[in-house]
């Protein structure tokens, strides 16, 4: 068994994070994604801020990172104005943004594997409620969510173009 493991992100991660960034992009594009798409994507400068503020993680193998996130606290604006549905309580959350899987071990299930990382995170910061969004042609996401146990309920709209997302939530249990 392959052993991956989460560690949070330093500076001296940001080449090879926007490396992996930039190839996340390049993958939208190919599958046909306005997503992240036109400059629209995550700049060096957020996920330098990411960083600083400590919520950047990585799955790492070995010396390679395989995957990358952000765990963002505090009431997202965005969030907050969801429709078509609504969320389950009024609690601290955090938001999982910013997925990105290195392309040379995709096929390993490793958003599940990176979602499940930052739910034990979330527990050791004693939050039991992750939110995560994804855009609805990127459906190899939305299978990811929904297999980790996260459940629709609604949609948010980021201010920019093609900015719709599918909205999704997990209550976690203290324990699991």
């Amino acid at each position: 068994m392959t052993l991956f493991k989460l560690r949070k992100a330093t500076i001296a991660d940001l080449p090879d994070m926007m490396q992996l960034i930039a190839e996340g992009i390049a993958a939208l594009g190919v599958q046909g994604s306005p997503q992240w798409q036109n400059g629209y994507g995550p700049t060096e400068e957020k996920i330098k801020e990411d960083i600083l503020k400590q919520e950047s993680y990585l799955l790492t193998f070995e010396d390679e990172i395989a995957a990358a996130a952000a765990l963002v606290s505090g009431n997202d604006p965005v969030y907050t104005a969801i429709q078509g549905g609504k969320w389950v309580g009024e609690g601290p959350y955090l938001s999982i943004h910013r997925v990105v899987v290195n392309t040379r071990f995709k096929g390993q299930r490793l958003s599940a594997k990176l979602l499940q990382e930052l739910e034990e995170v979330a527990r050791e910061k004693q939050i039991f409620d992750l939110r995560i969004d994804t855009y609805q042609a990127n459906t190899a996401m939305q299978r990811n969510i929904s297999a980790a146990g996260y459940t629709f309920c609604g949609h948010i709209a980021f201010p920019i173009p093609h900015g719709e997302r599918l909205a999704y939530q997990k209550l976690l249990s203290p324990t699991d």
